[in-house]
């Protein structure tokens, strides 16, 4: 496989010079709208200080809610890891069942083995009965009308 470095119009390289010119974008838009007084800077400066502290404090301050959300995100991290196993084994497995080949045989009680077992018929293969099968009406013929005298 041919690295992207050996061509410079390729797309990785387009990626990257756009991801730099959308950040320039967005960081000269942050410092245009920042104060020029310095009173204002000043009071932005402070409230800014003031939001970080309440942030980082706010488990001081909600010991409860830190709690319960620390008890959410537990049950989503499990809950992810375990759908991310589910698609690996999926993935690599290509869609095959090994595990009720590899599992081992259940032992029945002694009241159930001595009855014989009942098989379920196999399922249908589909619910279309013969005449939703039949082709759809297709109208009259579309032939074209040939008119004496023409």
């Amino acid at each position: 496989m041919v690295g992207a470095q050996e061509y410079p119009g390729a797309i990785t390289s387009g990626r990257s010079s756009m991801f730099l010119i959308r950040v320039g974008f967005w960081v000269g838009l942050a410092v245009l709208l920042l104060p020029t007084d310095e009173r204002q800077q000043a009071r932005l400066y402070g409230t800014a200080v003031a939001t970080v502290e309440r942030v980082t404090t706010f488990c001081d301050r909600n010991a409860q809610a830190c709690a319960a959300g620390a008890e959410l995100w537990a049950l989503f991290v499990k809950k992810a890891e375990f759908g991310a196993r589910m698609a690996i084994d999926l993935a690599s497995s290509s869609g095959r069942k090994e595990e009720e080949e590899e599992a081992p045989p259940r032992t029945q009680p002694a009241s159930v083995k001595s009855r014989p077992e009942l098989k379920p018929a196999p399922p249908a293969r589909g619910t279309l009965t013969p005449a939703d099968l039949t082709p759809a009406w297709r109208g009259a013929d579309q032939r074209p009308v040939q008119r004496a005298g023409l």
